[in-house]
């Protein structure tokens, strides 16, 4: 049987069996939560904010049971894995490859590809939305654990601690600056970005104040 752990940013499933594998999914890349550290890529997928950590190890041993499961019927030839796409119990799909794109190497990669509550095939452009809108979520959260209640979700006092001196290194109204520049350059609409980060009133602070 598969085990899988979070450590970081990284999901970690081992496989068991005769053919023992390692395979790392980058959550910086493929989950809301953890993207606030990532880099968007040519193609992106990410889970949303509701998929808790709990989640994606139970569907990580899912997908290892499953790889362990297709060695064992390809007597332990790795070009059985590589490329392909296994279906968990959520519905959600995942994609086996290697960091290396090599067929012939050993696979040490999955990613989740589409499904339930995944925002998939993301465009550099709206990941990068993605992330900076996680990032602000993040800034007023760190603010909050600072006893800052400061109301930064209305437009109209954010204008106001934006507009006090040194005002614009207060790191909420920086990542807001972020977010607005990241939202003009995206094409997602708001529907898509509220549906994977969960924060409603987060995403329209920063298009309110475009």
């Amino acid at each position: 049987m598969a085990t899988a752990a979070i450590a970081g940013a990284v999901l970690t499933v081992n496989v068991g069996g005769d053919t023992p594998l390692r395979l790392d999914m980058s959550l910086q890349r493929h989950s809301y939560r953890h993207c606030g550290t990532g880099a968007a890529a040519v193609a992106n997928s990410l889970l949303h904010a509701s998929v808790t950590d709990a989640t994606m190890i139970a569907e990580g041993i899912e997908v290892g049971d499953k790889v362990e499961e297709l060695l064992k019927k390809a007597k332990g030839s790795w070009k059985a894995l590589f490329g392909k796409t296994l279906t968990v119990t959520s519905k959600r799909t995942y994609l086996i490859d290697n960091s290396g794109l090599n067929p012939n190497g050993s696979p040490n990669h999955f990613f989740v590809t589409g499904g339930p509550d995944v925002w998939a095939g993301i465009s550099a452009a709206d990941y990068a939305a993605a992330r900076d809108i996680r990032l602000l979520e993040l800034a007023i959260a760190a603010r909050r654990q600072r006893s800052d209640t400061y109301d930064y979700l209305n437009p109209k006092k954010l204008l106001e601690k934006e507009q006090e001196t040194g005002g614009t290194t207060n790191p909420v109204v920086v990542a807001v600056r972020t977010a607005r520049t990241s939202l003009r350059q995206a094409s997602a609409d708001d529907t898509t970005l509220i549906a994977a980060s969960g924060s409603k009133d987060v995403v329209e602070l920063v298009r309110t104040t475009l």
